[in-house]
């Protein structure tokens, strides 16, 4: 009796472990979030920069983290990739920004801007309380070996799967 109690648990087990995991649909819904980036005034596929079309959506956030500050890991802005493969420098969400961290990533901006853009310091988003026009992201160029002398590293955040189609931006 024990030996038949035994053989069918084992063949249903066999059967459990044959069949397929259930299907699931990965919806834009499910992807479109900031992920651990919660800071992140921008989330996956968002787009930074003009014009607003496919290729200009962000497929991954990472994280500009300051390896000279007192508090170690400090996050002082993101780096968004686009589809199209142009990167921006973005600043954290206002209520997460420090001066400290604002001066530091205006130095990693200052020396990593792209040739199109004259500005090398974030512009304030406000002044007394009005909203200014200023671009909350600028495109750079952050080559590693950059990294050690401005005194950053980056830390993967989110990213959008590859084997997903971007949504349409309109």
């Amino acid at each position: 009796m024990t030996i038949l109690i035994t053989a069918i648990l084992l063949a249903s087990s066999a059967q459990v472990a044959q069949q397929p995991p259930p299907a699931t649909t990965t919806t834009a819904q499910q992807i479109d979030s900031r992920g651990p980036c919660l800071e992140s005034p921008k989330q996956v596929p968002n787009v930074v920069g003009e014009p607003s079309e496919r290729s200009s959506e962000v497929v991954r956030i990472d994280r500009v983290v300051s390896t000279r500050t007192y508090m170690p890991n400090q996050v002082i802005g993101f780096l968004y990739t686009r589809q199209d493969g142009k990167t921006f420098l973005g600043t954290r969400a206002a209520q997460y920004t420090s001066p400290a961290s604002a001066a530091q990533l205006n130095a990693v901006l200052s020396s990593t801007h792209a040739a199109s853009s004259t500005l090398t310091s974030f512009p304030p988003q406000t002044r007394l309380g009005v909203k200014t026009s200023g671009p909350p992201f600028l495109e750079v160029k952050i080559p590693a070996a950059a990294w050690a002398p401005l005194a950053i590293r980056l830390d993967p955040c989110v990213s959008w799967p590859a084997s997903s189609p971007l949504p349409d931006p309109s």
